[in-house]
């Protein structure tokens, strides 16, 4: 399983690059097309051909069709709406997400069960391999409203612009520990509860599927929030709020109050997402944006890797309070960097200029 974490991750980090490039070259309509089509071959030839070599190489695959999807969907998104709806858009986007990802969880779970009691014939393929393949259809489905999409062909300027703005010089640091962050508990979440607070296995899955509903909650109410704060004060209050969570899960003996604390602690990190692509797209201008995207998935990729692989060393040497207690410093050293970040204001004015528009 670490090997295929792995792979992955590799795919991901490799893909980043290659995969803005292509929406220069082809367009996002097009691009987007590809990723799905990918996912189908991908998910296609891991349900018929089971050799452990050929498995490694497919999650590869997988992280660089994940890598390609990340940096389509956040020009596609700010293409599609205007910049006042971008923030609720990427929020409606994320809640989507989540809640679908947990219906598919619940179905997927149960789907080689019914297959093996209402199919015992099949031997191969197995009941694992079948809903493989049924979830290939239900990717598939994806082709049908892209195909009804339009978007615009980018047309890159004859004089080449810096490929990041000073903006975005500042804010991809920020992102880079708040990758940190996000990557340093969440995959020891499930260790944590278990090991650590004795949380019984059942009760683990009912706190997970909480949480999800939570961040689904979270992540519709953040427009809200940044409407109130603006986008930038929104996420230094989410970071804020973050690192209490931290502090909370370092003191926490008692399995309900740890259990609702990383309930809150998910919220937080999700509700920050929407912000963060916003802002990244706010702060882009139109033709670099996939670059822009690109360069933000890269980072968030190896910070996540970086902390996955520094978390789980630390946890085992330290234990989850000192560990915890330490991570709780990271978001506040974040929200710093995002309160040096331009205002928001000053950020339309310099796109504006950019753009040859008056201010």
């Amino acid at each position: 399983m670490g090997l295929f974490t792995g792979a992955i991750a590799v795919g991901n980090l490799a893909g980043a690059f290659p995969a803005g490039r292509l929406v220069q070259l082809v367009g996002l309509k097009r691009s987007l097309m590809t990723c799905i089509l990918l996912t189908l071959a991908v998910l296609g030839a891991k349900s018929l051909f089971l050799a452990f070599q050929l498995q490694l190489l497919f999650a590869f695959a997988t992280g660089v069709g994940l890598s390609l999807w990340a940096v389509c969907i956040s020009p596609a998104i700010a293409e599609t709406t205007s910049e006042r709806e971008r923030p609720f858009a990427f929020s409606l986007f994320f809640s989507v997400g989540i809640g679908v990802g947990a219906l598919g969880a619940f179905g997927a779970s149960r789907m080689p069960g019914w297959l093996a009691n209402h199919s015992p014939r099949f031997h191969s393929p197995g009941p694992d391999q079948l809903t493989l393949i049924a979830s290939c259809c239900f990717a598939a489905l994806g082709i049908l409203p892209l195909a009804a999409l339009t978007f615009s062909r980018i047309v890159i300027p004859i004089t080449p612009r810096p490929l990041l703005s000073p903006s975005l010089m500042r804010f991809l640091p920020a992102v880079a520990l708040w990758g940190l962050v996000t990557g340093s508990f969440s995959p020891f979440a499930n260790v944590y509860l278990s090991v650590h607070m004795r949380l019984p296995l059942q009760k683990i899955g009912t706190v997970f599927s909480i949480s999800q509903l939570v961040q689904v909650g979270a992540v519709l109410c953040a427009p809200l929030v940044f409407r109130r704060l603006g986008v930038i004060g929104g996420i230094i209050s989410a970071q804020f709020a973050t690192s209490l969570c931290f502090v909370l899960l370092a003191l926490s003996n008692r399995p309900l109050i740890a259990s609702s604390v990383y309930v809150a602690l998910m919220a937080f990190q999700y509700m920050n997402e929407p912000g963060l692509y916003s802002l990244l797209m706010r702060m882009a201008p139109e033709e670099q944006r996939s670059g822009a995207s690109a360069s933000m998935s890269f980072v968030l990729s190896s910070m996540q890797l970086v902390a996955a692989a520094s978390a789980g060393w630390a946890f085992k040497n330290f234990g989850y309070p000192v560990v915890l207690g330490t991570i709780a410093i990271l978001p506040l050293i974040a929200a710093g960097m995002f309160r040096k970040l331009p205002s928001e204001r000053m950020m339309g004015a310099q796109q504006q200029v950019a753009e040859g528009q008056p201010g």
